[in-house]
């Protein structure tokens, strides 16, 4: 579908349901796998084996274009056709996403809260990727420099990176230790932060799908230092500034250090335990998914649905029922990029709201 049908509705920017077909060719890792297993175990979130199977019985997932078994084992060289899918995205804030710089070699803007950086396993249209190319006509050849996690606001950079002057330029460095790339965040953590400036250099191992501090985990470095201090909300502001870029480093950082992002619903015990108890029907693990995790994935509101007589799409219902929809509020954490500078570029947004000690919503 190359022009989606976006809608705004309660403060969120919605994509109107619709068909998709999938394509992919086998890669080394399905070999030797069958279909049902090779969809459940890249797929977690979306499918389980016995809606695969259902779906091969329709004949809505194809190997090499025919039918086959679901005790099919893959081979090297073979497609996965993937059709009939009938696909609901999540909904995402409807802040605009405002542009810092645009040339015809790159684009620098303010990620809102609550949007992934490009396309992923739940959300394509309603990304920042796809919004630009729709309502700033950005070139297909641009793409990330940096990303941030979709609860995270702030600088985000696309460039041609095909051009090596261009991606020398924002990258200039291959060493993981980037210290030609000054990477400044702001945020609001739990508690009195500590006076003096921090060095946190806790490797980070990311394992499973999930990242956690582990001696066996990547170089890691944080350095930290306290803006202020809140007695009355007992918050600290604090800004970090990373010479690594790994998966939620400073988030595991600063929770390392017993001062959790306040609304951090990954790292954040207390927190996670006041969110569970607002939103009893909410996921603890938060980030781009937006619906109870203890349901199974055919059950699961953004499923991509393979839709039959006797399956009808239970999202299109809860939908019309108003059911499920997401508040903008619960879409963030207080952590936000704030300058992302090179030897000869610099890009700074905004001051967060958060970043006033008498806010606290």
């Amino acid at each position: 579908m190359d022009n989606p049908e976006y809608y705004f509705e309660g403060g969120l920017r919605r994509v109107k349901p619709y068909r998709q077909t999938y394509l992919a060719h086998v890669k080394q890792r399905w070999i030797n796998r069958t279909v049902p297993q090779v969809f459940a175990s890249e797929m977690p979130r979306r499918c389980t084996e016995s809606m695969i199977i259902q779906a091969m019985s329709r004949g809505d997932v194809l190997v090499n274009e025919a039918v086959v078994s679901p005790d099919y084992v893959l081979k090297g060289g073979e497609s996965l056709r993937s059709r009939n899918c009938h696909r609901h995205e999540p909904a995402i804030p409807d802040t605009p996403i405002k542009i810092i710089k645009q040339t015809k070699d790159y684009l620098a803007f303010d990620k809102p809260h609550g949007i992934t950086v490009h396309p992923n396993e739940l959300n394509f249209y309603n990304t920042a990727l796809e919004i630009l190319r729709r309502d700033h006509d950005i070139p297909s050849y641009m793409h990330a420099i940096n990303r941030l996690d979709a609860v995270t606001s702030g600088v985000v950079i696309f460039a041609n990176v095909s051009d090596p002057t261009i991606r020398q330029r924002f990258q200039p460095s291959d060493s993981e230790m980037d210290t030609l790339v000054q990477k400044e965040y702001l945020c609001r953590v739990v508690g009195e932060f500590p006076s003096e400036p921090l060095v946190v250099k806790e490797p980070i191992l990311q394992t499973a799908g999930k990242v956690s501090v582990d001696p066996a985990g990547k170089p890691s470095e944080s350095r930290f230092e306290r803006v202020w201090y809140d007695p009355v909300s007992d918050t600290s502001l604090v800004t970090c500034h990373l010479a690594t870029g790994r998966q939620h480093q400073i988030r595991l950082h600063v929770a390392h250090l017993k001062h959790p992002i306040v609304n951090d619903k990954l790292y954040n015990p207390m927190y996670q335990e006041q969110w569970a108890n607002k939103n009893p029907n909410g996921t603890s693990n938060g980030e781009t998914r937006f619906y109870p995790a203890d349901i199974p994935p055919e059950s699961q509101p953004y499923m991509p649905y393979y839709l039959s007589s006797s399956t009808p799409c239970h999202k299109c219902e809860e939908e019309e029922r108003g059911d499920n929809i997401p508040n903008p509020k619960e879409m963030k954490i207080w952590l936000r990029a704030i300058r992302y500078q090179g030897p000869d570029w610099k890009f700074e947004v905004d001051m967060p709201d958060w970043a006033d000690p008498s806010v606290f919503d």
